[in-house]
């Protein structure tokens, strides 16, 4: 009889907590905004919010997230990374008292000519070698003076972004930070630099804020070290069911493509989770734990099911099984998808 029962995700909001805690002992003396931003990576960024109350501000990608935080009570300083981008957004900045950050000459352009009476604080985002948003080191001091001219603007904070935190030792990293430095010490102005990678590597040891991500959520952001290592917990954990075991002979096929080929006599299990679901399509051998017993896909990934091995496995229908969580870790499901984690956990979520 087939089962009725869906996939779940749990969101572990005491582990988001520990997780935090771990953040603050990195960081004693700066301040911290988590990122927030796809609804905190997938786990529900209102009630993260809401959960981390010790945090000291938060970090958005854009105005619309911003203004569903402050509509839900979030009244703690928020940062909008990608900024406005024209005269209505800037008004929707001021309405809910944001804090957009500046990457763009032409943003400096909209504050220039706008007629506002309350005062906003800003980020002047510098790129230093990611070459995404943020404004030339040579079009820095430029900017920085405009907006210190506008009479509105409160506080103009220098942020920038690391492209290699993930690996420590690339030589990018002081490269970058070598020319923020050189940059932030002409300004008496706050500073933001690390994200999660940033932050465990001590890559910036002095700044006002740090801007921790995929930490906070449980997955490792080195590429050498795992969550476990770092002793993150995992606050996200995947479950769907066993639905159906079938004895298949040797030489029988397993999936689409007939990709993969039963070495003997043996049981397979179908779980009721797929790629229309959100799991990775192509995580080609991802571990699964199946009634507390470690196993891997077999096949291919279909849109609403997948094949597990049960050679050497206990189970029956109806089991539970865990696709990432306390014990199987959302790196290594990754790893074999040939993705990373943030974009394992935001199309969950």
């Amino acid at each position: 009889m087939a089962s009725n029962r869906s996939a779940k995700i749990t969101i572990d909001l005491a582990a988001l907590q520990f997780n935090f805690q771990q953040v603050k002992k990195y960081t004693s003396t700066s301040k911290i905004m988590p990122v927030i931003k796809a609804n905190a990576y997938g786990h529900g960024m209102l009630q993260v919010a809401k959960s981390l109350t010790s945090a000291d501000g938060f970090a958005v990608a854009q105005i619309s997230e911003a203004i569903a935080l402050r509509k839900s009570g979030i009244d703690k300083p928020i940062t909008v990374f990608q900024g406005f981008s024209d005269l209505k957004q800037l008004q929707q900045v001021f309405q809910y008292s944001l804090r957009p950050a500046i990457s763009q000459c032409w943003q400096i352009d909209i504050l220039e000519s706008s007629e506002q009476t309350a005062n906003i604080d800003v980020w002047l985002k510098i790129n230093t070698g990611m070459g995404r948003l943020g404004v030339q080191p040579d079009e820095v001091e430029t900017c920085y003076q405009r907006l210190k001219n506008i009479n509105f603007i409160g506080q103009t904070g220098l942020m920038t972004h690391f492209a290699n935190a993930d690996q420590p030792d690339h030589k990018s990293n002081q490269l970058q930070l070598d020319r923020f430095t050189s940059i932030s010490n002409l300004f008496e102005a706050q500073t933001s630099v690390s994200n999660s990678g940033a932050i465990i590597s001590s890559l910036c040891e002095e700044q006002d804020w740090v801007r921790p991500g995929i930490m906070l959520y449980g997955s490792s952001p080195l590429a050498d070290r795992t969550a476990a290592e770092l002793q993150l917990k995992p606050v996200m954990s995947l479950h769907a069911h066993l639905i159906a075991i079938n004895e298949l002979k040797k030489g029988q096929s397993v999936g689409y493509g007939d990709g993969w080929v039963c070495p003997q006599d043996m049981r397979v299990g179908i779980v009721n989770i797929g790629y229309g679901d959100g799991y990775p399509r192509n995580a080609t051998g991802a571990p699964v734990l199946v009634n507390g017993q470690l196993s891997r896909l077999i096949g291919r990934v279909s849109m609403d099911s997948i094949a597990v091995d049960l050679r050497d496995i206990q189970a029956e229908h109806g089991d539970l099984v865990e696709c990432w969580g306390r014990h199987i870790s959302v790196d290594e499901v990754a790893a074999c998808a040939n993705t990373i984690s943030y974009e394992l956990l935001c199309n969950l979520g």
